[in-house]
């Protein structure tokens, strides 16, 4: 017998998530979102716009300048309220807390905000920083990955669809489980191949996530911005700013790959049989304004603006039970090549099944992924 707690709650807000923004506008006084986030002369101290998901707010440093004293602004959504108020001088040696209220005072959502001085790609993943997002309406417990930059300040460059799944995840839990970190798409295990490691998991939606064409969730990993919208497939954004004066050569790394039993297409066309995982990195152009500078789950590694693809094959696309290398080359796409005068950005995606973004695939497969390098000369 599945678990009915937030049941109704469930049903109200995909209900809402499934007729678009036109009802979005007449519930905002239901909602409690961080919209926008800016700090006084910005242009003078940060590297790029504030990076904002659903529970974290991390302002990008140009540089160290010895102080950590800012007064964030926040532009929220209709008739929500912010506390501490917007525009409070607070010490951000180390991260603050902030809660929005919506409007009717229903809702509450806490985020997150950091100021974090910008290091360039992140060239090195081992994935042994994690820590639980705990929520409460609906009540939550799942993995966040976290990296250190060499000031010890947490910079969190990883995201994962977890939130969008906690969404339904009270109401998926079979008599005598635990809604715990574990039993999210993406959580950080303890036997990596080196230290911890990344689980993806491929996870049944249940009867509500079915009833709105999202009958599974595939476990992902990507470096982005998660953001709960409408449709789903755009609440992945992909992409941070690229630094290097070098195109990335390969990307490296370790993984094991067990695929679920019944693969089920939920989208056709599909020229699979069975389900595979996915990995691979992307260097694209940036754009202005910044603000457009993603890549959606949509991008099909057709838009233009990407300049070299690496991504696995079926060298790699294999199933196996003990630690196996991959390395993938970059090429380049589009007819284009790098140039060091231009600005870019970068992804690493990685999924436990390579339709996930269409919803096929298998329930169970599930991708070990650890000590991932992006090689740059």
């Amino acid at each position: 017998m599945k678990r009915t707690r937030n049941y109704l709650w469930v049903i109200g807000f995909t209900f809402l998530l499934s007729l678009g923004s036109c009802i979005k506008e007449e519930a905002l006084n239901a909602e409690a979102d961080i919209e926008a986030a800016s700090i006084p002369q910005g242009d003078q101290v940060l590297k790029g716009n504030p990076s904002i998901d659903n529970n974290t707010v991390v302002f990008p440093l140009k540089r160290f300048t010895g102080n950590y004293m800012q007064s964030p602004e926040f532009v929220l959504t209709s008739g929500a309220s912010i506390e501490p108020k917007s525009g409070t001088e607070l010490n951000f040696f180390e991260p603050q807390k902030y809660t929005v209220t919506s409007q009717d005072g229903a809702w509450t959502k806490t985020y997150t905000v950091s100021f974090v001085i910008d290091e360039g790609a992140d060239l090195y993943a081992p994935f042994e920083n994690a820590e639980v997002v705990d929520t409460d309406s609906p009540e939550g417990h799942y993995h966040k990955f976290f990296d250190l930059t060499t000031l010890g300040q947490k910079k969190y460059n990883w995201a994962t669809a977890n939130d969008g799944y906690n969404i339904l995840a009270a109401t998926l839990l079979e008599q005598g489980e635990q809604l715990l970190p574990g039993f999210y798409p993406t959580a950080q295990i303890t036997d990596g191949y080196i230290g911890k490691a990344a689980k993806l998991t491929t996870k049944s939606t249940g009867a509500l996530g079915g009833l709105f064409g999202s009958p599974l969730a595939a476990g992902n990993l990507f470096l982005g911005e998660f953001k709960t919208t409408f449709p789903t497939i755009n609440s992945t954004r992909f992409g941070l700013p690229y630094d290097n004066k070098t195109a990335p050569l390969a990307l490296k790394g370790f993984f094991k790959y067990k695929a679920g039993e019944l693969f089920i297409v939920n989208n056709a066309p599909s020229q699979l049989k069975k389900d595979t995982w996915d990995g691979y990195a992307l260097l694209f152009e940036k754009v202005s304004p910044p603000k457009d500078n993603f890549l959606t789950g949509a991008h099909s590694f057709t838009d233009p603006r990407i300049v070299a693809v690496a991504r696995v094959g079926a060298k790699e696309q294999i199933e196996t039970n003990v630690w196996t290398p991959f390395n993938l080359p970059f090429s380049f796409v589009n007819g284009k090549s790098f140039d060091p005068t231009k600005e870019y950005m970068y992804t690493i995606v990685f999924s436990s099944s390579k339709e996930g973004d269409k919803f096929n695939g298998a329930v169970g497969s599930t991708l070990l992924i650890d000590e991932v390098e992006l090689v740059v000369k």
